[in-house]
């Protein structure tokens, strides 16, 4: 992909992925063997947000390690 990118949520380049250009987001995975030239916002608003949702999920549920499998789209 070349240009700017702006998600809402979160933004994943995938190992086979490439990215050339500025990317604004609440949260950003880029994976090992992925290619991204540019610069990275992260937007305080969203990430409080997410924080949040976090708190609250944490406080319901006791928290468990996330798989490292890759995923099957």
């Amino acid at each position: 992909m070349n240009g700017n990118v702006r998600g809402k949520g979160k933004i994943e380049i995938k190992k086979d992925g490439s990215v050339n250009g500025d990317l604004t987001t609440a949260q950003i995975i880029i994976e090992d063997g992925a290619y991204f030239k540019g610069s990275i916002e992260i937007e305080k608003s969203a990430e409080k947000e997410g924080d949040k949702n976090v708190l609250s999920r944490t406080a319901s549920a006791p928290a468990t390690p996330a798989s490292m499998e890759p995923r099957s789209n």
